[in-house]
């Protein structure tokens, strides 16, 4: 339910933005039987994975596959809101992940595997096959994964301090396989690996053996969030879409609400923000609300990289598979080699993740044997990053090579970058920041005991989402925010 565009509404909690960390929080705080109000600047919830219609064609905006695919927060979070009929999630059976590796000889290797990996001769043997693994090798690959699967508790915490590229190579891995966990790392987390918080790495990988690489819900993988708004007006709250939030509001140092371009005011006894650390504390809020050494280290919380790419919609099966990484042993991105890219000194062959929703829900598509799919390359997170262009003129030249009949089944061509992500969810209210992929780059000094708190200092008001509260890659860190932020406001407001 919602009130008029003028007036004034009184409820437990207001959310900002319904990305998965606020679609998450609201809907939770709901079910605990809160009265929220949750607010979208867009049409539909989702955030940066929410899914559009596009006349025949339904996929992503920017392109999402939940990792991990079992067992996973999104699974629990559907459970308690008894909604999972509504929402069936999607993990295609067979070797349906492609991994494309150029070998430094010039040879393209593949590799198909399953989502949920078993460990089965075939797998040892394809690493052999297209990394060019020993037994020596192999039991160093063992070796590590060892380690993934046992470090818990301290023992894991300790690692918030240190950089996983640093992790891995003391395993002493060949090149290739060194590769091929860079690259998988990059993806997941779209930050540097040489900086990437080991504690973060490690437990996602652990996920993802435990769980599987790929999961898709049912009609777009931004349809939770959907259900997740739904729930909160089937609870006696309200929802509203293609608002922006002007204000949150702040009487006697305390917030009390949030005041919407549409001049809504929507009083509240909390404010809970998806909306991003930086927008929600320099421009909602407003600095003057917080202590000066809180201000300065917000403005220099540093964000993932962004993504750049196109979504395709095709008119055959020109893929074969669901999730295609491809790569080469130059590819994988560290400091160094990110920074010599903004140079304009590339690789021949950049991180490149193709994802296939047709492939995970073929119902997506209209007419059958058509195909939605969307290309991915790093870049800076810089809305106006001129690196962009150059990340997509690049992926086409590989993707011509590897699919030379591509282009002549191409209905639709969308690009996008970090310019598009800002727009739609993200303000960029400081240099170099908004189009960022997840939010706050999991890095070393901004994980763990370093990670943002959820309470801000302003009493009242809460961040949720990939910048404070959670822990895992992407989503799942989100959703995983959203448990942990809807309990501690639950309590907070008594």
């Amino acid at each position: 339910m919602a009130e008029g565009s003028s007036g004034s509404a009184d409820f437990d909690v207001a959310v900002i933005g319904a990305g998965y960390g606020g679609a998450t929080v609201a809907a939770l705080l709901a079910h605990a039987g809160r009265r929220v109000a949750l607010v979208e600047k867009t049409r539909r919830a989702g955030g940066k994975t929410q899914t559009m219609d596009r006349g025949k064609y339904r996929y992503e905006m920017f392109g999402a596959v939940g990792i991990p695919a079992l067992n996973s927060r999104f699974h629990e979070l559907v459970d308690v809101l008894g909604v999972a009929e509504r929402v069936p999630f999607l993990v295609p059976q067979g070797d349906v992940a492609s991994v494309c590796y150029k070998a430094p000889s010039g040879e393209w290797r593949t590799m198909r595997s399953p989502l949920v990996q078993t460990g089965d001769p075939q797998q040892i043997d394809n690493l052999r096959r297209v990394f060019g693994a020993t037994d020596d090798d192999l039991t160093a690959f063992g070796n590590m994964y060892a380690a993934i699967m046992t470090l818990e508790g301290e023992a894991l915490d300790a690692l918030d301090d240190v950089g996983m590229l640093g992790w891995l190579r003391s395993f002493r891995l060949p090149e290739p396989l060194i590769s091929q966990v860079c690259t998988q790392l990059n993806m997941l987390f779209v930050v540097p690996v040489n900086r990437l918080a080991a504690s973060e790495a490690i437990l996602t990988l652990r996920q993802q053996a435990l769980g599987g690489a790929g999961r898709y819900h049912a009609r777009g993988y931004g349809r939770v969030a959907e259900v997740c708004a739904e729930y909160v007006t089937e609870h006696g709250g309200a929802y509203f879409t293609s608002e922006r939030v002007r204000r949150v509001l702040v009487e006697r140092g305390r917030a009390v609400g949030i005041e919407t371009g549409e001049d809504r005011v929507l009083r509240a006894r909390a404010v809970i923000s998806n909306a991003g650390i930086q927008p929600t504390v320099l421009k909602l809020a407003g600095r003057e609300h917080f202590p000066a050494d809180y201000v300065e280290r917000v403005e220099a919380l540093e964000p993932s990289w962004a993504i750049a790419g196109i979504r395709y919609v095709l008119d055959a099966e020109v893929f074969d598979a669901a999730l295609i990484p491809i790569f080469s042993d130059e590819s994988w991105l560290d400091d160094d080699r990110f920074a010599r890219m903004q140079a304009g000194s590339w690789p021949e062959i950049p991180v490149i993740g193709i994802d296939v929703p047709s492939a995970f829900d073929p119902s997506l598509v209209a007419v059958p044997g058509h195909q939605v799919l969307n290309s991915q390359v790093f870049c800076s997170a810089d809305p106006a990053t001129p690196m962009a262009d150059e990340a997509i003129r690049r992926a086409e030249v590989v993707l011509d090579e590897l699919w030379p009949d591509l282009r002549k089944h191409i209905i639709r061509k969308e690009p996008y970058g970090p310019l598009q992500c800002s727009g739609l969810t993200r303000d960029s209210v400081l240099p170099g920041c908004g189009g960022e992929a997840v939010g706050l780059a999991q890095v070393v000094g901004q994980c763990g005991k370093s990670k943002p708190n959820p309470r801000t200092p302003l009493p009242g008001l809460y961040i949720v989402g990939c910048d404070a509260g959670g822990r895992g890659a992407g989503t799942h860190q989100a959703v995983d925010s959203g448990f942990n932020v809807a309990a501690m406001v639950d309590a907070d407001i008594g």
